[in-house]
């Protein structure tokens, strides 16, 4: 029996494979090769930044995750100080665009992007643990 809690129903322990290195990544702070992959949720793969980049964004109210579909090339990021509180994704109309909160975010991907985001409550979730509580704990700026 492994010493491991088991995780939520929907996610899974990642696997250590990285995309590959080819041209036509998203650009910073979207491009998920400068983030670890943390989680896979409902196809999507919750990724974060380890080491140097770790400390500055959590004490400084720039930390967030950032959800990535490999299949569908979309990357969102969670809000922090980075987006102005706001949540962002890319690429909308080949650039970036943001959304206030979660319903409009689905509204924002729904009519673009075939890959379908996971539902608010494991978003939510996901947030409480991986950012709120993880910038909590460092002392860090809440954002």
């Amino acid at each position: 029996m492994s010493a491991r809690a088991p995780l939520p129903l929907g996610l899974q322990r990642p696997s250590a494979v990285e995309p590959p290195r080819a041209e036509g990544w998203p650009p910073p702070p979207h491009d998920p090769r400068e983030r670890e992959l943390a989680l896979l949720v409902a196809g999507w793969e919750v990724r974060v930044f380890g080491g140097r980049k770790f400390a500055y964004f959590v004490t400084r109210g720039f930390w967030h995750l950032q959800l990535w579909h490999p299949e569908a090339r979309v990357s969102v990021l969670t809000p922090s100080r980075l987006t102005r509180g706001l949540y962002e994704a890319y690429p909308i109309a080949n650039w970036k665009a943001q959304a206030p909160d979660y319903d409009r975010l689905v509204t924002l991907l729904g009519g673009l992007v075939a890959a379908k985001l996971p539902d608010r409550a494991t978003l939510l979730r996901l947030e409480r643990a991986l950012v709120t509580e993880v910038v909590r704990g460092s002392g860090g700026v809440l954002s």
